[in-house]
């Protein structure tokens, strides 16, 4: 085999190349360049972008720092903290209002509760796992983030619509809302004020003092229900025919109805020293529309008559309950430490969204006007 030569640089211009010579114009040529399309940096440009704006709330997050800001439930409800905050709150939760999230079909999910106080603006999201996260105080420690950037809102209130919970108020709550007044708002155990909807409903269970339950025990004295009514009738307890309101196989129950029935029935049932009967209080449930509930100085009027406002403890309000997107969560055990990659990630995205960019001005540089100074020349 030959070595291949070099021409001599002395050649003149245009001279025949010998067999066994190199080209010195063909040894200077360039590769051509890695050509990219422009759909396909386009393309690539556009991911990137969408990747680093469905990215930005946790890139944010794994920024915050490694120490959570302490704040108070009423700060987060009146928006003065930033969404992507880490943050330690003393919140106590709801959990007669409690929902749970679930992404897929047999997860656990998490478990969303309402914070007491915070007038539903202030939610946690809880592990789904009960035990395993079990907490001996409301402290908790977490990512703080608007509802709507959460993507909780619509699942919150499918499930408070599904599954509708009461809400609590006490007696003189009740009372000071002056329901036949035409009241628009009343304000709830926890401090949080609730407008009234036109079809929200009041339930109260309540003692009823005109009424108290005799419970009679069957023993070998008085095994039957006769024996038993005899007795009572003899006391003064019961008329005479009285059929009981219950009966099993031990307990016999009667109602009996007269003024200050607690205390005088029971004065009668010890006074003829029947010993195997114990007097109860009887208590009476009234769920009616706020429209058809009226109150007054003397007590709660509705359908079963006058309830004094000192039988009423605590009231339940049944009412529409929606939540805005405004509002706040708490992802509960939630650190920046659990993005520590992100700050990579988000990184390499943005340098090849850079070269992207670059090779797409390249291409529509080459494509649209390279080729018109070519056909121009």
């Amino acid at each position: 085999m030959h070595a291949l030569a070099m021409a001599p640089a002395s050649r003149e211009p245009g001279a025949p190349i010998g067999k066994d010579e190199l080209d010195p114009e063909l040894v200077r040529l360039r590769r051509p360049g890695l050509d990219v399309g422009i759909l396909t940096a386009a393309g690539i440009v556009i991911l990137c972008v969408i990747l680093m704006v469905r990215l930005r709330h946790d890139f944010a997050f794994a920024r915050a720092g490694s120490t959570p800001r302490s704040v108070t439930v009423d700060a987060i409800a009146k928006g003065e903290l930033g969404s992507e905050s880490f943050i330690t709150v003393d919140a106590t939760p709801d959990r007669a209002s409690a929902l749970r999230l679930r992404v897929k079909e047999g997860s656990l999910g998490n478990r969303l509760v309402p914070v007491r106080g915070g007038g539903d603006r202030v939610w946690l999201a809880l592990p789904g796992e009960d035990w395993e996260h079990y907490r001996h105080d409301d402290r908790v420690v977490g990512r703080l983030r608007r509802l709507d950037e959460a993507r909780m809102t619509g699942a919150i209130n499918r499930g408070l619509r599904t599954f509708g919970a009461p809400r609590f108020m006490t007696g003189e709550a009740l009372r000071a809302a002056k329901l036949g007044a035409g009241a628009a708002q009343v304000t709830l155990l926890d401090g949080t004020v609730v407008a009234l909807d036109p079809t929200a409903e009041i339930e109260l269970s309540v003692v009823d003092p005109g009424a108290a339950v005799v419970v009679a025990a069957k023993s070998p004295s008085r095994a039957t229900e006769a024996a038993w009514s005899e007795a009572l009738v003899a006391a003064g307890v019961i008329t005479p025919g009285q059929p009981p309101m219950s009966t099993t196989d031990d307990l016999i129950r009667w109602e009996v109805r007269r003024a200050d029935a607690l205390i005088s029935v029971q004065t009668a049932v010890d006074g003829a020293q029947l010993w195997g009967a114990r007097v109860e209080p009887s208590t009476t449930n009234l769920r009616t529309p706020l429209a058809k509930l009226v109150t007054s100085d003397a007590g709660v009027t509705g359908t079963a008559g006058i309830i004094p406002w000192s039988a009423i403890d605590v009231a339940a309000l049944w009412a529409p309950r929606t939540v805005s997107g405004d509002a706040w969560v708490v992802l509960v055990d939630e650190r920046p430490g659990d993005y520590w990659y992100l700050n990579m990630v988000y990184g390499g995205l943005a340098l090849i969204g850079l070269l992207s960019m670059w090779g797409l001005v390249r291409a529509v540089r080459r494509t649209f006007f390279d080729g018109t100074a070519s056909a121009a020349r």
